[in-house]
């Protein structure tokens, strides 16, 4: 048995039109989610505008339809083209939705049509009725209002990215280039140093101020004249002294080691940090004197007083 979609073709092959509207609208009631029952429908009548409502629904049905999408690009074009003819037709310009031979003419019925205004709006019901999914048509890249616009979520992961590569960066130019740079500033450190102690020696830095360390060889028995930091990373600095950062190691009271780290402060200074949050307590700074066989070493001493502030 011949189904309504294939007799609505057959008829409008034949010129014969609203046979063929009559079967199509059969072939929406049994076939709704069929493109190209829409497609066919839109390519029998002459009124544009509900060619493009009838071509969009193929389009929402299948995003990938051929025709729907060269018979929607011809309504466009002829919309933006004042000088088309016009008794032009849609399926005599587009070939692939065109219900008729390449090479032949639309044959004329044999009385005119009357497309009243109650059979094109009940085609129109018919189409709101089906899905109402979301229309798929596919976005044109000449179209920047249609473009896809990015999420907050992948706009901040660029600029993290960004700020990753930036700061990676930096740290290849400074190796390159041999600077150094202000990493106290970017990771927050406070205790920096804007110039060189008085005299030459071992000093704690803190309130903009040299405190004194003094040399011992050894580790010392009292606690007198150690200089006490109120601040949890404090920061050491080296003038002109026989300390060597390279060869230090800094020991907490209990024989822990503690980690730290250096870099080249203004003039000839060298500046040391540990690399962690300090407990309270006794904490030296030890360096074996490599010209002794004894191999005596020199410590330099500092307290972390109750109460320790934010570094």
């Amino acid at each position: 048995m011949t189904s309504s979609l294939q007799s609505g073709i057959n008829a409008a092959k034949a010129g014969r039109m609203q046979e063929a509207l009559e079967h199509l609208k059969d072939a929406i009631i049994e076939e709704p989610q069929n493109a190209e029952v829409w497609v066919w429908i839109a390519a029998i009548i002459d009124d544009t505008e509900k060619q493009s409502i009838f071509l969009e629904k193929a389009l929402e049905i299948d995003p990938h339809n051929i025709p729907a999408q060269r018979g929607l690009a011809y309504l466009e074009k002829r919309k933006q083209d004042e000088t088309s003819v016009k008794e032009d037709h849609l399926s005599d310009h587009t070939r692939p939705i065109s219900p008729f031979p390449k090479g032949e003419k639309r044959k004329p019925p044999i009385q005119p049509l009357q497309w009243s205004k109650h059979t094109v709006d009940e085609l129109e019901v018919i189409a709101e009725a089906g899905d109402k999914k979301p229309k798929a048509r596919k976005l044109s890249k000449e179209d920047p209002e249609n473009s896809e616009k990015l999420s907050p979520f992948e706009i901040v992961l660029l600029g993290i990215v960004a700020l990753v590569f930036c700061f990676i960066g930096l740290l290849a130019a400074s190796a390159i280039f041999n600077f150094d740079l202000p990493l106290a500033t970017i990771l927050g450190d406070r205790a920096t140093l804007t110039s060189a102690p008085p005299y030459q020696g071992v000093f704690l830095y803190e309130d903009e101020m040299f405190f004194d360390i003094q040399q011992y060889e050894g580790l010392p028995t009292t606690n007198v004249g150690i200089p006490i930091s109120r601040r949890t990373m404090p920061l050491i600095v080296l003038y002109e002294s026989i300390a060597d950062r390279n060869q230090m190691k800094l020991i907490y009271e209990t024989g822990e080691y503690i980690p730290i780290r250096g870099k080249r402060g203004p003039g000839n200074t060298e500046l040391i940090q540990p690399e962690q949050d300090l407990e309270l307590g006794l904490y030296c700074f030890q360096q074996f004197d490599q010209t002794d066989t004894s191999k005596d070493a020199y410590y330099w001493c500092f307290l972390v007083h109750e109460k320790p502030r934010i570094h």
